[in-house]
């Protein structure tokens, strides 16, 4: 067993003495990355020791890593407004230190261009701030924050095989392997095991081992291909946007991109295309991709930037919703959180928030859980905690996944239930009317940043804004605007 060496904690960190001492004895978390990262922190104020089990090989220190677990490290990254509200609760600062680093927060529509498929939207201030930053760069603080905690033990290039739940003892378990192979498999027992190893998770299969059924599993695919490449590249002296974006939108526009600034001259640059089409990871064909489209700073940062790396291609993108919620009996001392329970299409940025939500939701159903045990001697009170965490954690995940796969449903052939259908019809059709109705736009954002429920979009009101205006034809509605011009 390695541990890495701490640094000193940070303020608004555990520390001793600043909360009742835990309850439980150990916990394990597998999956070292950002779900896991935030599970860590959650479990300090609850357990004596926190083990996180990770596959990969340990960081180089003080660097950025992007880890082969995370097949969407290289694409672009935001956190949202209620994610990094949610964030900034468990890592006191994180904000201003990622700002530090030169990962910008600034108002989400004040300083973002967007180039819908029916023109440019209006900028205008929403009142809520949007920071981008690089996948291996927000892990990296994370980590460090973690590491620093005394009560977390790191273990290294080792994997989960099996998971134990043995009734005659008390507790959980699972059995890991290290990866080089060289040493015999160890069973490491707990009070409570956390599932976040993400969209590789084989929870699923761990449960049919141990007796339970399958869950049901749910997939929506949009075909959709990101490709990003980091350049250097120093905007012009007025520039006074930090991102760029086109969305794709059903059926007539398949490609679009983004473009972000995640460092004082770092931008990242990501090609998406959905319904099957892929921009390519070769240099000339990547920029021909760019041209391709209709908003020009995509172009102009691959004319005027310098490249830093290779163009990293994902298909990695599929929805996917494991629906343990519905299990009749689900094990009191298992946990799944993040892309373990639900993976999202990355393109809307919204699985980071879902994944921060439900380990708050965790931590504050463990609070309650150590309250019961201190006051009425309850030792078996982690028992009942799996099924109402994964009930919950589940309708956090809700409104994101009807929002994501709306919108993906729309690259599939009409073999949907009518009620899906007209659920991606209307969200095409508030989507084309964005760019020329402020109040309808700031209902979507706020909808995307998960501040309110996608409901919203709904409402009477949503829906005499919606009406208002005409569907505008793509031909007469797109222009091409100078960088900076909106």
């Amino acid at each position: 067993m390695t541990r890495p060496e701490a640094s000193r904690p940070r303020p608004g960190d555990s520390e001793p003495g600043s909360a009742p001492p835990p309850v439980w004895d150990r916990a394990v978390v597998l999956g070292g990355g950002y779900a896991g990262l935030l599970a860590a922190r959650v479990l300090t104020g609850h357990f004596r020791q926190v083990t996180v089990i990770e596959r990969d090989p340990p960081p180089a220190p003080g660097e950025p890593a992007t880890r082969s677990g995370v097949p969407q490290a290289h694409q672009p990254h935001a956190l949202l407004a209620r994610g990094a509200e949610h964030l900034e609760e468990l890592f006191p600062g994180l904000r201003e230190e990622l700002a530090a680093r030169g990962c910008p927060v600034e108002d989400f529509a004040a300083a973002t261009r967007m180039l819908f498929p029916t023109g440019w939207q209006y900028r205008f201030p929403v009142g809520f701030d949007v920071q981008l930053v690089a996948r291996p760069a927000l892990e990296q603080v994370l980590r460090e924050r973690v590491t620093a905690l005394p009560s977390v033990t790191f273990r290294y290039g080792v994997r989960a095989e099996a998971l134990l739940l043995d009734q005659q003892q008390d507790g959980v378990g699972v059995t890991v392997r290290p990866r080089d192979g060289e040493a015999r498999d160890e069973v490491v027992r707990a009070d409570l095991v956390v599932d976040a190893t993400g969209r590789a998770t084989r929870l699923p299969r761990w449960l049919e081992e141990a007796g339970h059924p399958l869950p049901d599993t749910l997939v929506v695919d949009g075909k959709v291909t990101y490709a990003s490449r980091f350049y250097t590249f120093r905007p012009d002296p007025g520039q006074d946007w930090f991102a760029s974006y086109q969305p794709t939108l059903a059926p007539h526009s398949p490609r679009g991109g983004i473009a972000a600034r995640v460092g004082p001259d770092l931008w990242q640059l990501g090609l998406i295309g959905a319904g099957g089409q892929a921009p390519p990871a070769d240099e000339d064909g990547f920029r021909a991709y760019a041209a391709t489209l209709d908003n020009p700073d995509f172009a102009h940062i691959i004319d005027h930037g310098t490249p830093q790396g290779p163009v990293r291609q994902t298909r990695s993108t599929v929805n996917r919703w494991h629906r343990y919620d519905r299990l009749p009996h689900w094990p009191g001392r298992i946990i799944a959180l993040g892309d373990s329970i639900c993976a999202l299409n990355p393109v809307y940025a919204q699985g980071m928030t879902v994944a921060a939500r439900q380990a708050t939701l965790l931590d504050t159903l463990l609070t309650r859980h150590a309250h019961t045990a201190r006051t009425k001697g309850a030792s078996g009170t982690l028992d009942r905690l799996g099924p109402v965490f994964q009930r919950r954690a589940a309708a956090l995940a809700r409104g994101p996944w009807l929002l994501n796969t709306s919108a993906d449903r729309a690259w599939q052939p009409a073999t949907a239930p009518l009620g899906t259908r007209l659920a991606t019809r209307y969200l095409a059709a508030v989507t084309a009317r964005l760019p020329h109705h402020p109040a309808l736009f700031l209902r979507f954002a706020r909808s995307l940043h998960m501040l309110d429920g996608p409901t919203t979009l709904a409402t009477p009101r949503a829906l005499a804004q919606l009406a208002s205006l005409p569907s505008l034809p793509r031909h007469e509605a797109v222009c091409t605007c100078p960088a900076g011009s909106r």
